[in-house]
């Protein structure tokens, strides 16, 4: 399967250099501090259709030339809140490795909304995510290019991306070829996706049997941010030392991260 999960890794840490050189004399050499970093905190959390909610992790990132570790990194201290539909508040609280949670279990459903709400070091924390439904396709084509495509019926509130797979192999893409939304003057429902170009070493006739596309539905918001990120990069870096023009989906001051609804479809062979 894709691997979505992006693994927790931040820190932070005021880190002073100061060097000083004796050369015989009294000349006193001072390397100064890189004063270039700045700290962010860090929001991180899927919360996937069907499935049950696993908390909202809070980090800090840190300098990058400081080693990882996640008892530095977590953050402790954050109050927070989830509201489902504007509704029910559901209290967070911390676990461990900086993961908050609700003090029982619940699986996210589809089409509802989830607002983040917390406040740590007296400042405001703030995120919004739509939950689609799982993905309905239809057509599913193996091109001559090696890749594979298919139809998805898409609401305006919803973005979609595929990857191919071979399940009984456990073999699959490492990511998206992009993700695509309905557009505005699109007069019918339906979009079409495809996957990455299939490896050499998958084409063959029995290989291309066993190939299936997996489909992944996402709030909208998570389209601005692929866009932006480097496609086919991990962004284990962003989330450790922050992020350069990412279109991150969390509002504050000083904040990073995404708290993103998304639906995961079944594998489909093709034609």
């Amino acid at each position: 399967m894709l691997i979505f999960k992006m693994k927790i890794i931040n820190k932070i840490l005021a880190v002073v250099f100061s060097s000083i050189i004796l050369m015989g004399c009294d000349q006193v050499d001072i390397i100064n501090p890189d004063i270039s970093f700045k700290e962010n905190v860090v929001v991180r959390a899927e919360l996937i259709a069907g499935e049950f909610f696993e908390g909202v992790t809070f980090t800090k990132t840190l300098p990058l030339n400081v080693p990882y570790t996640i008892s530095d990194a977590e953050i402790k201290t954050v109050t927070a809140y989830l509201k489902i539909n504007n509704i029910q508040v559901v209290p967070l609280h911390y676990t461990t490795n900086g993961i908050y949670k609700a003090l029982y279990e619940f699986r996210i459903k589809s089409n509802n909304t989830y607002e983040l709400y917390a406040v740590y070091n007296k400042k405001s924390i703030y995120s919004k995510t739509y939950i689609p439904s799982t993905p309905n396709i239809s057509g599913v084509i193996y091109r001559d290019e090696y890749f594979l495509q298919c139809e998805v019926v898409a609401n305006n509130n919803e973005a979609f991306g595929a990857t191919w797979v071979i399940p009984s192999q456990n073999i699959m893409a490492d990511d998206f070829y992009s993700i695509e939304s309905i557009i505005d003057n699109n007069t019918s429902n339906k979009i079409t996706i495809r996957t990455n170009v299939i490896p050499k070493q998958y084409r063959s006739n029995a290989q291309k049997l066993l190939t299936y596309i997996k489909v992944y539905a996402f709030d909208k918001a998570y389209t601005n941010y692929f866009h932006t990120k480097s496609n086919g990069q991990s962004v284990d870096v962003a989330f450790e030392h922050g992020g350069n023009n990412i279109a991150w989906n969390v509002e504050g001051e000083n904040i990073i991260g995404l708290f993103i609804g998304r639906a995961i479809g079944q594998s489909v062979s093709h034609l």
